[in-house]
Parts: C-alpha cells; structure tokens; sequence
C-alpha cells in the first residue's frame, strides 16, 4: 500500500456526518484562568528569573582590553523598549529606571 493509497482511504472515511460533528463542538480549553489550577497555590509561590536585555556592540578587541569606565554602544535607540523575557518566553517590555539607588525595569507593554 502506497502513501497515496492510505491518504485516499483516510479521505473516504470522512463522512458529512463527521463534519458535522467538528462544526458543533466547540473547542473549549480546559481551564479559563490559571488561578483554576488545582495546583495554583504551589505554582504561585514558585521563583522565576526575569531578563531584560539589550544589545551592545562588541568586539573581541574590546573583550581583551577590558577597562574600568569603559563605554559600550548599544545598538537599540535610547528611546526603545528592552525585551524583557521568562526563560525562553517574552514577556514584554520595559525601560530601565534608577530606583533608590538600584536598577529597575518599569514594564511598559506586555506582549
């Protein structure tokens, strides 16, 4: 039996019948709201990193000759949102604020 053969078979099963029945069943997820967890109360106290990151035009040059005060360019505009990202997943976006002496990202969009 060749690809074509079962491929054709496969075809001939579908009836109107079972097009209809696609049609009226509706895709509902399984859960509207991660809060409807059964296990939220767990998952909600678990630590995640946040990355914001931008990038920085380099050269190994630079890398070997390192020095204190040292000024890198960055290559977004100073008035572009960073990537802000959970593990391999955006988040968002934000900008980088000075917060009681500390770095802070203030997000601006989520997406």
């Amino acid at each position: 039996m060749t690809g074509t053969e079962l491929a054709t078979r496969s075809a001939e099963d579908v009836t109107s019948t079972n097009l209809e029945l696609m049609r009226v069943a509706p895709k509902m997820p399984w859960m509207m709201r991660i809060e409807e967890h059964p296990y939220w109360e767990t998952l909600a106290q678990l630590r995640v990193t946040i990355r914001a990151g931008v990038t920085l035009r380099f050269r190994v040059r630079d890398l070997l000759a390192l020095k204190e005060g040292q000024v890198f360019e960055s290559l977004s505009p100073a008035t572009e949102d960073v990537p802000v990202r959970v593990g391999h997943a955006q988040l968002g976006w934000s900008e980088f604020e000075v917060l009681d002496q500390r770095m802070a990202l203030r997000l601006t969009r989520l997406g």
